[in-house]
């Protein structure tokens, strides 16, 4: 028979506090970072929600960075580049920002860019990927022996 060696109770957060109703968007990138959003009820102001976004590593998922993100609205989509440095999100208002790593710290995030397409809900995000990469191969070549000197 086992005995119990070691228990845990977490802190319960009153229900005012969590959306579970709101469908949260969530991004795994190529570098195995993994990106989702969570929406928290300001207790202070009863119509304020914080509208957040999370990045962890999945090879230490323990450590998580919160962003304020500072969307107005829901934030419907995440979206990473092909490097996995770079994150896109948009929320339902038509806001859409552009966070990047600061010096490649996987904890240090800041917005770059934005664009907003006001009033209309943003449903979907993609990079555009042009494929095309060059792979140069520089040789040193010696230049012919001068003739006639």
């Amino acid at each position: 028979m086992m005995e119990v060696a070691y228990f845990c109770e977490w802190e319960k957060r009153p229900k005012s506090n969590h959306c579970p109703s709101i469908p949260l968007a969530c991004a795994w990138s190529c570098r195995n970072l993994v990106a989702f959003t969570t929406d928290l009820k300001n207790e202070e102001d009863e119509k304020g929600t914080h509208h957040m976004v999370h990045i962890i590593d999945t090879e230490h998922p323990w450590d998580v960075y919160s962003i304020y993100s500072g969307h107005a609205e829901v934030i419907t989509c995440l979206e990473w580049d092909q490097s996995g440095s770079r994150l896109l999100s948009a929320d339902g208002d038509g806001q859409i920002k552009c966070w990047a790593m600061t010096d490649h710290l996987v904890n240090s995030w800041e917005t770059s860019l934005g664009s907003a397409v006001d009033g209309d809900p943003i449903v979907a995000l993609s990079w555009l990927h042009n494929g095309v990469k060059l792979a140069l191969h520089v040789k040193i070549c010696r230049s012919a022996p001068e003739q006639g000197s």
